[in-house]
Order: C-alpha cells, then structure tokens, then sequence
C-alpha cells in the first residue's frame, strides 16, 4: 500500500502529481493519495484466513472487473472530487462475494432524522418519495410512522433479497433495478422527493446518474443525497484506520465537488450539512478501524484474534488489543480533542433542486 508511514502511528500521504480524467468536470490535473494492488483490495474485504477460496475468486474478479491490478485514489485539483482510477464500481458479483447472505442495516441515521424535516417542512400532501438503495426499509418506515405520506406514495428500489422482503412487508413497492439503465418500470413517472442515503459513493457513471434523477423529479422536486464525510475519511487513513477502499466506495464528495457536480448538471445545490461531531463516536471509529486494518496483514496478532478465535476469548482479546492502542495513541486522542470542529461527524448531506 503506497502510504508512507512516520516513525509514529501517523501517516502522510503520497500526493503524488498524476493525470487521470475526474469524473466531475473531467479535469486531468490531479493527485494521487494512494495506490494499491488487487491483492490489497481483496484483503480489505475479505481474509484469505477465513475463506482462501473465496478471497482467491475475489481477487481475480476485482482485477477482471477493473481491468488491472492496480487502483490509485486520485483527488481531482479543481473540483476536489476523490476518485478511484480506474473509477469502476462493484457490481452485483462482487458485492455477493464479500457480503454474507444477511445484512446489518442501521436503523437510526443522522440523515434520516434531518431529510424527514426537510420532507416535512415542504408541506405537501402525500408526497410522493422515490428512495433509491433503501436497505431493509428503515426511512421509509419512519416516513409511514410520521404519517407524511402513505405506501402507496412511496417507491424503494433495492438489490437485497432480504432487504426488498422487509420493505414488502411495509406494503411499499419495491424494484431491483438500476435506476440508470432501467425506464417506465417505476410506478410514478416524476416524485416530489429522491433520496439516496450512503449509495452514491458506490457508484460510477454519476452524471447519467443525475440525467434520470431529474426526469423523475417533479418541477418543485428535490434530491436528499447522504455520503459519507470526507474529512473523517482522509482522519481515518492518516491515522492508521482502514481505507476508503475501491471497489465498495469509488467516489469521495465534498461540499466543493458537490457544488461543481450540480452546476455543471444544472442543478441547485440548495443546503450542504455535516454531521456534528461526536468524541465517542470519534474514538470507537478510528480505534475499532485501526484494528481492522491491522488484520488484514496475515501474520498480525489482530488476524489472529479475528479469524482463529472464536467466541468469548475473541471477544474479550479484540477489546483489550483496542483499549490498550487507544492507550498508546496520546497524539490521535489530541487530534480528535482539537480538530473536531474540522472534522464533523460521520455523514454529509446535501439538499438539491432543479434550477
């Protein structure tokens, strides 16, 4: 992994000059922050001490699906976008091989609370909602529990068996499709609301991405997109934590990438919100993802508590490996104490409108 490590746990990226086409504005002046190969991606997701065979299938369709054995993260030097490069997202094969036959969806998110006032305070009367990626159905059940709309109204399109049974049961109708390829097969041809909550960071081809949104949107119609925030990503790998790693997440947004993103869609980038900042959750974050990461490495005593204990003794050894790092690690605790107004908290979310 190209990431140049000091003599203490802190890391400094490579930032190395590179030309490679943003995504966004299509730019080719950029920097790279770090590279990896296939086998390192692979790792990430998957440890060949818990299935060689499968970690084996993994690699080899990651360096099919990418067509090399090497990705870079690129952060573009006009519109601040961070892109894989190759800038290829997973599809369905590689999400069935890292993922197990259930999912562990959250059911409270920063970002629900917030895009159900931005719903509300609209004021319409039963409005029509589209969520694209909806999990197992968890804002769309807090809609209905809020009495905003009905499920007839609502529309959910997700991939998951499991997760598209669970939002059936709320009576809601819901598709596996994607929503870029995919026309007339929605219920409703134009909705007052689109939300996408933590998906768009997993895909490509974003500006045909955008052309359907806004085919669907009504004329007032507006778009809640929730992503992860960037600067505690950029926190979290310069502190030992785990990468943001490609093919899962291939896009890093900012409020600047967010801006040049609509303006060159037409768009209105309306509110952009950060997530406060909390210092538990902070500290769970990087200490537990510092772990993980260390476990990736075959020969480290994290690997070993992860994949050749079991039950309680693993439990209580994975608990005294992170108190005992947190213990170490006085300057990322100082860094989290006084850079927290910097950082914010997990999500960001932006509101769009058509112009």
């Amino acid at each position: 992994m190209r990431l140049l490590s000091s003599k203490n746990s802190l890391r400094k990226y490579t930032l190395k000059k590179v030309n490679s086409n943003c995504p966004i504005c299509d730019s080719r002046e950029a920097i790279q922050m770090w590279a990896a190969s296939c086998e390192q991606q692979a790792s990430h997701f998957l440890s060949p001490l818990k299935d060689s065979e499968k970690y084996q299938e993994l690699k080899n369709y990651i360096k099919f699906l990418q067509g090399t054995p090497y990705i870079s993260i690129n952060k573009c030097s006009i519109c601040q976008f961070t892109y894989s490069y190759p800038y290829i997202a997973g599809d369905k094969k590689f999400y069935d091989l890292i993922f197990a036959t259930s999912n562990n969806y959250p059911k409270e998110r920063w970002e629900f609370s917030e895009s159900i006032s931005i719903i509300y305070n609209e004021r319409l009367k039963n409005p029509k909602i589209l969520e694209i990626g909806a999990g197992d159905g968890a804002f769309l059940k807090k809609i209905l529990n809020k009495k905003i709309t009905n499920q007839n109204n609502i529309t959910a399109i997700e991939y998951s068996i499991l997760g598209k049974s669970k939002i059936e049961k709320l009576g809601i109708k819901c598709f596996p499709i994607d929503i870029r390829a995919e026309e007339n097969k929605l219920p409703f041809k134009k909705y007052d609301f689109i939300c996408l909550f933590q998906v768009l960071e997993h895909l490509d081809d974003i500006h045909n991405l955008m052309n359907k949104l806004k085919l669907l949107l009504t004329k007032n119609g507006k778009i809640l997109i929730a992503v992860p925030n960037e600067k505690i990503i950029e926190f979290n790998e310069l502190n030992g934590a785990l990468l943001d790693m490609p093919p899962n997440h291939v896009g890093r947004w900012s409020k600047i990438s967010f801006k040049k993103f609509c303006e060159i869609n037409n768009m209105l980038l309306v509110k952009h919100s950060v997530e406060p900042f909390s210092i538990k959750n902070a500290i769970f974050m990087i200490f537990s993802y510092r772990f993980l990461k260390r476990s990736q490495k075959n020969n480290t005593l994290e690997a070993f508590i992860r994949y050749k204990l079991n039950g309680k003794l693993s439990w209580f050894l994975t608990r005294l490996v992170v108190i005992l790092d947190f213990m170490r690690s006085p300057r990322i605790i100082y860094k989290i104490l006084f850079e927290n107004k910097k950082l914010g908290g997990e999500s960001q979310l932006v509101y769009i409108s058509k112009r």
